[in-house]
């Protein structure tokens, strides 16, 4: 028959609560261990933000350590119908003269007219890409293959047109519409000299869309009434110094400057009687990049520099210390930060930080002197070597470099900062560790104190009733002998 039993009936002890205190005994480390945990904790994430906020002080440091990162122009035309003007940050701050003389031009001709869906004939037609001569008498044929197209007995203009662009030749063909009759209309693909064609034929059929004054003088698209305009290269004259091109878009005659012409500002170019209108071109520096790498520098750095400084302090009217007040990883990535701010850089006119008005505080964050700033962003070039100048040493590069470096190295395998990671995660793996072992002593000690009470439980009933035995025989004995 099963007994219901409980440690402390026999004995009538509370053992449950003897045991709930001395096992709570054991387990009181566990109180520092959890506290030192949550510390640890704390310092893990606030660490992780000290990675990031290195991590995006060495971005911009990339960024702004190439000469690129700083070099931009204002580009101006005094006259935007004729040219407009850009320039890259090759281009030196400088003004110019432009005259444009003549634009670029795609040779474009036309057939005399023909009824809708007429038949021309039979034949074949050779096109061939080349210059004309000024007088568009004289053609010199170009590099590239000529181009036959045959022409059937039943083509129509459409097809002619159709079979031309098919060919693929450097023209392109119409047909254009006038509400009555049609025409074939010829254009090169490219504007510019070299883009000129000439149409040959010696089939009768086809005479009418030839195009060779040449030799074939008032015949075909070059008979006299149809509308004709010859390839032609642009020409233009920087202070007064003639450039040409083949379309309309000047590049690299001034170093990294783009010309683009819309309109010629020349009368009579290349008469007695020329008439020059010459528009002005400006290319000045843009201080604008400079002046905003500066401030994402400064701003990378004081955010970084905040947060080291408030997570090393010690408030002495809150009595509260930052999570890593006396560590001296931690404190010695404060030092190395404001120590890189007061050094040197060799190689331009400016050497220091504070020469550019970024000058060290005494909480460790930079201040921007606007005036000195703005005199070294209209020195450009200057400014730029304070940041870009690769010396070939770390101590007296740019500061863009010395500070890319030292985020790289603090940040690869190794490092300060994942040394620093590492040493947080194992010491909150040893304190796991600690905590388990504490738990598992304790579960173990509690085990064997309830085997203990339950035996002397067992024992103390038995001593109990042996006792009530006794009694009961005595105070028999008593009444026997009354």
């Amino acid at each position: 028959m099963a007994t219901i039993s409980s440690v402390g009936i026999g004995s009538g002890l509370d053992v449950n609560n003897i045991v709930s205190q001395l096992v709570a005994l054991e387990k009181q480390p566990l109180k520092t261990l959890e506290l030192k945990a949550t510390n640890v904790q704390s310092q893990i994430s606030a660490f992780a933000e000290i990675q990031s906020q290195f991590a995006a002080l060495t971005d911009v440091a990339k960024r702004i350590a190439t000469p690129t990162a700083w070099a931009a122009r204002n580009a101006s035309s005094s006259n935007t119908s004729a040219a407009t003007i850009t320039a890259t940050g090759s281009a030196n701050a400088t003004s110019f003269s432009l005259d444009v003389d003549q634009l670029a031009t795609k040779q474009s001709i036309s057939s005399a007219t023909l009824a809708p869906g007429a038949l021309p004939g039979a034949g074949t037609l050779t096109l061939q890409l080349g210059s004309w001569d000024s007088a568009g008498t004289t053609f010199t044929a170009g590099s590239a293959s000529a181009a036959t197209i045959t022409v059937g007995a039943t083509d129509t203009i459409a097809t002619i047109a159709a079979s031309i662009n098919s060919a693929d030749a450097g023209v392109v063909a119409t047909v254009f519409n006038d509400g009555t009759n049609e025409r074939l209309l010829l254009q090169s693909k490219a504007t510019g000299a070299a883009s000129g064609f000439r149409v040959q034929s010696d089939d009768a059929a086809l005479q009418g869309f030839v195009f060779d004054p040449q030799n074939k003088a008032g015949v075909g698209m070059a008979a006299a009434g149809l509308p004709q305009q010859l390839a032609q290269d642009a020409a233009a004259r920087i202070n007064g110094l003639a450039v040409t091109s083949s379309s309309n878009t000047l590049t690299d005659n001034v170093p990294g400057v783009t010309i683009s012409l819309l309109a010629t500002t020349t009368t009579g170019y290349g008469t007695v009687g020329e008439v020059k209108s010459p528009l002005t071109m400006t290319i000045s520096e843009d201080v604008t990049p400079a002046v905003k790498n500066v401030n994402d520098f400064v701003t990378a750095y004081n955010t970084l520099n905040k947060n080291l400084a408030d997570l090393t302090k010690y408030d002495a009217a809150t009595k509260q210390a930052g999570l890593f007040q006396g560590d001296s990883s931690v404190v010695g990535l404060q030092r190395v930060l404001r120590s890189m701010a007061t050094s040197m850089s060799t190689g331009g006119a400016y050497q220091r930080l504070s020469d550019v008005g970024i000058e060290l505080q005494l909480d460790g964050s930079l201040n921007l002197n606007v005036s000195k700033l703005s005199v070294a962003a209209n020195n450009g070039t200057e400014l730029q070597k304070l940041f870009t100048t690769d010396s070939s040493n770390v101590l007296t590069n740019g500061f863009a470099l010395k500070f890319k470096t030292l985020g790289e190295g603090v940040a690869a395998s190794g490092g300060s900062l994942v040394s620093k990671a590492a040493a947080l995660k194992s010491d909150l793996s040893r304190n796991a560790a600690a905590q388990t072992k504490i738990n598992d002593y304790a579960a173990a000690f509690e085990t064997r104190l309830r085997a203990r009470y339950s035996a002397l439980d067992a024992q103390m009933g038995r001593l109990n009733a042996l006792n009530a035995y006794v009694t009961q025989q005595v105070t028999l004995w008593n009444k026997n002998t009354a």
